[in-house]
């Protein structure tokens, strides 16, 4: 939940929740905001001080101009509602990407698995029943395109190319296959199998470190063995299930008429909540969730119109405040039309878990960008809101072409909407992988689509000591 504080009424918003930080610790703390030394920027006020004083803020409300890098003057317009996390403090949170490596699998899987058998699942280690399966399947999709002599897509000829190497390994491994599932006794590889309330489960890792094109991305996601089984094969051009359920909202365009899910929310939600406690992980704030509806793809799951089943969301952040919420990477308009190709990008900024529940139990739980908790700086300062207004307009006069706004030559216009304090993550120049969550001020002009932000022209500022921060930089 948060305070969206206007003109002359004080209200409400709708809650925003969840935690979903793996593993947290509290030390190799790598930033001071103890504020025993500040900026020349609190200077401008009254100081610094907590959150509570803020509480009557009212919306802010100015216009002036700026003159861009090619000398044409431009309106900067202000209509900003002030939005507050709903807390009664904030801190800075320093945090580090978490190492895919093998002690980390043990960890997850230990904690998935609890004390029961786990099992290597990755191709070289399959017994030979699970091996021809995957022939076969592998078998069929490369025999359904070579029907078609007429393939001239580079992207389908090299995926019958790669599907037909993948028949070969199989075969070569088929040679020396063992009957059974093979124990794991280190955790070097991706894939495992093990087994929780009865039923066998495969627990996953994605580690794209090194890779530009995924900006290091890294994931990890247990999946029910039988899950492909809720989705019918004729759903599918090869009845291979690859995509195995669509989580949407009513109003994204589907015509769901109910939820036909034996559980009401509320029981499956205890589910989820007792999964990610047993985890042993820091879950302990709750997202949103959307409804669970079936179909190998969006068209089937669309024609279906009914729910069967739950997704819940659990991000990262403190005190029941939300780092993804307020937004990623992607949804800054800026990020797509201004982002120079010479500039990196970081990891996503999506620390994000999504459990599945129905009737039968947990079906699957995807948990991207794993991160875990270094230090907390708790209850920090921060400079008053008068301070901060005159350091925004007074950045954005003098350094315009900093912040790339989006606006067109016949308006000459930039507007904004929403002043919202959030935690922006700012990385540390000095440890690659390394970064803090810091109360910053947001100003923007912003839309909401369900539980999605569109946010264009964002200043971001540093809520503590004044400086702007370069979202250019840090995404």
């Amino acid at each position: 939940m948060r305070r969206k504080l206007m003109i002359k009424t004080v209200s409400m918003a709708a809650a925003f929740l969840v935690v979903n930080v793996f593993f947290a610790g509290c030390s190799e703390r790598t930033v001071d905001y103890s504020m025993e030394d500040v900026t020349e920027n609190t200077e401008r006020g009254n100081g610094k001080r907590g959150l509570e004083q803020f509480a009557d803020a009212s919306a802010w409300e100015d216009e002036w101009t700026a003159v861009n890098t090619k000398g044409n003057t431009v309106t900067l317009q202000v209509k900003a509602d002030v939005i507050l996390p709903d807390a009664k403090k904030v801190s800075v949170v320093e945090v580090k990407e978490s190492e895919m490596d093998a002690a980390f699998k043990q960890r997850v899987a230990k904690s998935v698995f609890g004390g029961g058998s786990i099992y290597y699942y990755d191709t070289d280690h399959l017994p030979k029943e699970e091996l021809i399966k995957r022939r076969e399947e592998a078998q069929m999709i490369y025999d359904e395109y070579a029907k078609d002599k007429t393939i001239e897509d580079p992207q389908i000829l090299e995926s019958m190319e790669w599907t037909l190497e993948s028949i070969k390994h199989y075969d070569e491994l088929l040679e020396n296959a063992r009957e059974t599932y093979m124990p794991a006794e280190d955790f070097e590889v991706n894939e495992y199998l093990g087994e929780r309330g009865g039923e066998l489960y495969e627990l996953s890792f994605v580690d794209a470190e090194g890779n530009e094109e995924t900006a290091g991305w890294k994931m990890f996601s247990l999946e029910r063995k039988d899950f492909s089984q809720y989705v019918e094969r004729s759903d599918n051009e090869f009845g291979i299930v690859n995509v195995k359920s669509i989580p949407c909202h009513p109003y994204q365009g589907y015509n769901i008429i109910n939820n036909q899910c034996k559980l009401s929310e509320e029981e499956a939600r205890e589910m989820a909540d007792r999964f990610v406690e047993e985890m042993g992980a820091d879950y302990s704030v709750y997202a949103y969730s959307v409804p669970l509806v079936w179909g190998a793809t969006y068209e089937a799951a669309q024609e279906a119109g009914k729910g069967d089943g739950y997704v819940f969301y659990y991000d990262a952040g403190i005190d029941d405040v939300s780092f993804v919420m307020p937004g990623i990477a992607n949804n800054y308009q800026n990020y797509y039309e201004k982002k120079k190709e010479t500039e990196p990008e970081r990891y996503s900024m999506e620390a994000r878990m999504a459990v599945y529940v129905n009737a039968d139990g947990i079906l699957y739980m995807n948990a991207q960008s794993p991160i875990e908790f270094t230090g907390v700086s708790e209850d920090v300062e921060l400079l008053a809101l008068d301070d901060i207004r005159g350091i925004i307009k007074e950045a954005v006069t003098d350094h315009f072409g900093d912040f790339r706004f989006i606006y067109t030559s016949r308006d000459w216009l930039v507007t904004f909407n929403e002043m919202e304090l959030i935690y922006f993550r700012v990385r540390d120049k000095e440890n690659e992988g390394h970064y803090s969550y810091v109360p910053t001020w947001r100003l923007g002009d912003v839309s909401e689509y369900g539980n999605t932000k569109n946010i264009r022209n964002a200043v971001l500022i540093n809520a503590i000591d004044g400086s702007v921060i370069d979202f250019y930089d840090e995404v």
